[in-house]
């Protein structure tokens, strides 16, 4: 599904301008709407902001605390569907 920022924010009971400051601080990605000029969002983007939600409520991490856990844990979700990948042809 595709959602607009305010949906999004609805979603996630995540504020607009914190939605964009993760934008801007590459922690989430919009898609691209093409002829939109808006902030369009996917089901993966709701998970990551869902995910930055739960790691500030549960542990209270900064925001560049925020940036290294989410590179680490997208790095790890990566090589997991390598190794899907890998045993399904192997």
């Amino acid at each position: 599904m595709i959602y607009t920022l305010e949906t999004v924010e609805r979603i996630t009971h995540i504020s607009k301008e914190r939605i964009v400051f993760y934008y801007r601080h590459g922690l989430v990605s919009p898609i691209e709407v093409p002829e939109k000029t808006d902030l369009f969002f996917d089901d993966e983007a709701i998970h990551q902001l869902r995910r930055i939600a739960f790691l500030l409520s549960e542990y209270g991490i900064n925001d560049e605390g925020l940036r290294a856990v989410s590179s680490l844990i997208s790095e790890v979700e990566r090589l997991r569907a390598e190794v899907r990948f890998l045993r399904q042809k192997g």
